[in-house]
């Protein structure tokens, strides 16, 4: 039995030596990534981020150099300074073409070396080495285009807007030199726009440049964007170029919502052209945002009754609340506009309950009521009810959201010219801060108010 049993002093034994064993392998590794001579990796690491630290980059560069090249696993640091370093010698040789392009190939091998050692860095560093390539290119933008889309395709939906942007204009370049066809360059911008527009609505509702960086950023980079499409964006050339693909595949979902989708942006939804696309892509895929693109072509071609059609099927089959809640605003207000007032009310009644905290439904419910008040009563006093009703809407569209304050308290201003004057009521024994019920369609109660 003693024989052939451990001790406890034989197992406090063996797991000391697996916790020497132990020490001395995370030693080991830890030694390993300072290379061959780690003495000597740690005296240049020190020597180059002091150095660094003061901005001293000219003296910074001996051990860097050093470090990069000998032991460039030691610290990330190596090659997230180095590019600086690098880019300090860059501006310092202007004046040297050789030298300098022999430094910029020193940057790309930096960039690189960081791809090769943290992988998962690799759609912002080669944004990165993409947008510098941008700016030190002279004549060939070749790799700054390859870089750059390459950053898009890896990072997608988070790309930064400066690598958009910066991706677009190194496109134009190579458009100019005839080197990418238009239809890349119209493909581009949809794809690009798309990133930024998602970018965006992810946004907190109240942010603002002043605020907010990233808003900052966006509306920057879509500014540069626009503005550089417009030099080429012409709406009978896209159509030629782009008809008879639709032609020949007419039942291609992602081409046509491809096409349907870059007419919206540039706002070419009355071309026919348009309207035959939109309706390829409901045919095929009857989504919220297909009954929407019918609906903008036939409201723009004054086709009222099918345009109308379309924007209540859109709403039918739209799942995103905030999207739901603003085309039910805007089909209120195509009731509005075909007489029929109590359909209009509700519609936007609904769209607020759908989102609350909205104030623009209430707005429009308050200028509904001003604007047919004078159809709501028979008399001077009782014409005028339904201007208190506005009052009120205008009043609660405040209320409930702050950002439209400006418009409404402009509005409650505009009320309070059009009161009826206490002669005007006299006759019919009315008070300030009497209940009355609005006549007509309007059907609401509100309280008697008076200019004198």
């Amino acid at each position: 039995m003693k024989k052939n049993s451990f001790t406890l002093t034989n197992i406090s034994m063996l797991v000391l030596v697996q916790l020497v064993l132990m020490g001395t392998m995370k030693s080991f590794a830890q030694d390993e990534k300072f290379g061959d001579n780690p003495d000597k990796c740690k005296e240049n690491l020190s020597l180059y981020r002091e150095y660094y630290k003061q901005k001293n980059y000219a003296d910074a560069m001996v051990g860097w150099r050093w470090a990069f090249f000998n032991c460039p696993e030691s610290t990330k640091n190596i090659v997230i300074n180095g590019t600086t370093l690098i880019e300090a010698k860059i501006k310092e040789n202007e004046a040297n073409p050789a030298l300098k392009k022999a430094y910029l190939d020193t940057l790309w091998m930096v960039y690189n070396k960081r791809i090769e050692l943290y992988p998962e860095d690799k759609g912002y560093v080669l944004g990165r080495m993409g947008m510098d390539m941008y700016d030190y290119s002279e004549e060939d933008y070749t790799g700054a285009y390859n870089n750059l889309s390459e950053s898009m395709k890896v990072d997608k939906l988070d790309t930064d807007p400066y690598v958009l942007m910066k991706l677009y204009l190194a496109g134009m370049k190579r458009l100019v030199a005839k080197e990418l066809e238009m239809d890349v360059m119209y493909d581009l911008y949809d794809e690009v726009s798309a990133i930024l527009d998602t970018q965006q609505k992810k946004l907190p509702a109240d942010a603002t440049e002043d605020n907010n960086t990233d808003l900052k950023k966006i509306n920057q980079a879509r500014g540069i964007i626009d503005q550089n499409f417009e030099r080429i964006a012409q709406e009978d050339q896209y159509i030629s170029l782009m008809q008879p693909k639709v032609d020949a595949a007419p039942t291609d979902a992602a081409l046509l919502e491809k096409v349907t989708s870059m007419m919206v942006r540039r706002n070419w939804t009355s071309n026919p052209f348009y309207l035959d696309a939109s309706a390829k892509l409901y045919k095929l895929n009857p989504s919220a945002a297909a009954a929407y693109n019918l609906y903008e072509g036939h409201a723009r071609k004054g086709n009222d009754s099918e345009a109308t059609k379309f924007l209540e099927e859109s709403i039918k089959l739209e799942k995103d609340k905030d999207q739901k809640a603003e085309r039910m605003l805007k089909l209120a207000k195509v009731y509005g506009s075909q007489k029929n007032y109590g359909r209009a009310r509700s519609t936007a009644q609904d769209a607020a309950a759908i989102k609350p905290g909205w104030g623009d439904p209430y707005i429009y419910i308050g200028d509904l009521y001003l604007g047919t008040t004078s159809s709501c009563g028979d008399n001077a006093c009782n014409q005028k009810y339904g201007v208190w009703a506005a009052e009120d809407m205008f009043g609660k569209a405040k209320s409930v959201d702050s950002s439209v304050s400006g418009d409404a308290n402009s509005k409650i201003a505009s009320c309070r010219k059009y009161y009826p004057s206490a002669k005007d009521c006299f006759f019919y024994g009315l008070k300030s801060g009497d209940a009355v019920t609005v006549g007509g369609w309007i059907g609401v109660e509100t309280t008697a108010r008076f200019a004198d």
